[in-house]
């Protein structure tokens, strides 16, 4: 440690550790038998039982030697020293030797002047005002509910800085949290590290392009790397006891997660869950990954503000960090509109609402759609073929990493395609006869006048120094149109940078039907409707 921290260590000690821990903020008077949780000036909650006449399990001394009058309040002998209890930060912040996570963590203190909390003085020269007693208050962007979005001049920086989301100092919090060692915080870094592989320029999806000259984000790629992977890594740490689903008809209790680590009655039950502060929902995988395993075999260590479990080793499921990209062809949000020459969607392209309930009889033969709900798209005029560039990024909210970004690695590209047919049913609201009888003539017909041929091609960043993304050539695929298919168009798609927490640029996949009129005879459609994309994480 350097020698400066020694001796702010040395001062926080005494003014917090002693002293701040035997004032408390109000007048206690042994008056009537009771038991009072006493607020302290350092903002500890200490136990005061006044039957047993104790403070913080000591002794308060003999008769004459309590509820002795001061002009500002009221003294107790005690007959110890109170002692003094961490919380989250304190420990890392405070505690020797200090961990590479603890660094981090500290390292997001801001000071900031308070003009509202200083004494203003007479104004300089220029009339600018000046402070007799200026006050300075530190505050940790890693607490804060929203992410921070700090500037460089006018730009804001491409990534916004994830934390916590709690405020792991606060006194009357019961959080737990996960603590990893330094063994721990290098295994996690090194493991993820081939995922967040960045480029040192990307196209600027929001701007576009000018004059035919695309905008380029340039940053350093090293750089990048370490801020997404250590915030990555930082913010699903913390869990609010208050927050998690019961354990049978229990609210859940420190002791309760100290023996069970969060796992309720039937950890394999959908039902059991945990949430941290970030938002995500953890799920056991039965069979694969337990999410008591969390916690690793680290004994529950008592904080001021909840138990911390000091871990040796990172037990996040892989999949946690790298995760299938889940696309719901929702809205034209999801449709890139630049450069609009990509773009040949018809006026009556639209989302269609597709009961999977409503529609049993025919869902549970040709398959259900998800959400309720899929895209139709069609081209500008009845004979031409849609054309349409998708955002690569997840909106899912039911996948297992709703957010997910592409990152560096490869991955199996997927289309879930819903047979034409569908629209109809949809525009009708309810079943003909014929759909109910594969064998009906309707149904023939409809079944063999359904086919769908579509390109595809995706674009991805490249690595130049424009930023310009690069385009694999278009390949062909074919579907019958029968049912709710699943199509991987291509296995082992390599993006050879990542995109995580990025903010303004993604990659995208492009798609167009494409027939002509001798397929048309032959039974394939021009409109296309599609249920989402998938990219399968290949590790």
């Amino acid at each position: 440690m350097l020698e400066d921290e020694e001796d702010v260590n040395a001062g926080y000690n005494v003014q917090q550790q002693f002293l701040g821990n035997h004032i408390a903020l109000w007048r206690h008077n042994i008056s009537e038998p009771g038991i009072d949780t006493v607020k302290m000036i350092n903002g500890k909650n200490i136990v005061f039982d006044k039957l047993n006449k104790t403070f913080a399990g000591y002794d308060l001394g003999g008769e004459g030697e309590y509820n002795i009058p001061a002009v500002n309040g009221v003294i107790h002998v005690l007959k110890g020293v109170a002692p003094f209890h961490y919380n989250f930060y304190e420990t890392l912040k405070f505690l020797t030797p200090r961990t590479k996570f603890g660094d981090y963590v500290v390292g997001k203190d801001t000071t900031y002047f308070s003009a509202s909390s200083s004494i203003e003085g007479l104004p300089d020269e220029n009339g600018n005002p000046t402070y007799v007693d200026s006050v300075y208050r530190t505050s940790n962007r890693l607490f804060e509910s929203t992410r921070y979005l700090p500037r460089d001049g006018s730009e804001k920086w491409q990534m916004a800085e994830k934390g916590f989301g709690a405020p792991i100092n606060n006194e009357d919090s019961v959080f737990v949290m996960i603590m990893p060692n330094d063994v721990a915080w290098d295994a996690a870094y090194e493991m993820l590290k081939p995922a967040y592989k960045y480029s040192p320029a990307y196209e600027d999806k929001i701007k576009g392009e000018t004059s035919n000259q695309i905008i380029a984000i340039k940053e350093d790629p090293d750089s990048l790397q370490d801020i997404s992977i250590k915030m990555d890594l930082v913010a699903p740490l913390v869990y609010n006891i208050h927050k998690q689903p019961k354990r049978g008809s229990e609210m859940w209790t420190l002791d309760m997660f100290k023996e069970y680590k969060g796992n309720g009655l039937n950890p394999e039950s959908p039902d059991d869950y945990l949430l941290n502060t970030f938002g995500d929902t953890l799920r056991s995988i039965p069979g694969v990954w337990d999410k008591a395993s969390l916690f690793g075999d680290a004994e529950a260590k008592d904080m001021s503000n909840g138990i911390a479990f000091e871990v040796d080793s990172w037990n996040f499921p892989k999949a946690y960090y790298t995760p299938d990209v889940e696309v719901e062809i929702e809205n034209s949000y999801m449709f890139y509109n630049y450069p609009k020459y990509e773009n040949r969607i018809g006026r009556s392209s639209k989302i269609y609402t597709f009961s999977n309930e409503a529609f049993k009889a025919v869902t549970d033969v040709y398959g259900k759609v998800s959400r309720n709900n899929f895209y139709h798209f069609t081209g500008s005029t009845d004979t031409s073929s849609p054309k349409i560039e998708i955002k690569l990024f997840g909106n899912d909210p039911n996948a297992y990493v709703p957010g997910a970004q592409v990152m560096s690695g490869k991955y199996d590209i997927q289309i879930v395609l819903v047979p034409r047919w569908y629209v109809d049913i949809a525009k009708a609201s309810e079943i003909d006869e014929y759909y109910l009888d594969p064998e009906s003539p309707e149904m023939q017909y409809i079944l063999s006048h359904n086919k769908y041929k579509f390109k595809w091609q995706v674009t991805y960043c490249n690595g130049a120094s424009t930023g310009r993304d690069r385009t694999t050539s278009a390949v062909t695929v074919e579907s019958e149109g029968v049912k709710v298919d699943t199509v991987t168009v291509v296995e082992d798609f390599e993006f050879p940078y990542s995109y995580k927490n990025m903010r303004f640029t993604y990659p995208t996949i492009i798609l167009e039907e494409s027939i002509n009129s001798k397929d048309f005879g032959n039974g394939y459609v021009y409109d296309i409707a599609i249920d989402k994309i998938i990219l399968k994480r290949k590790d």
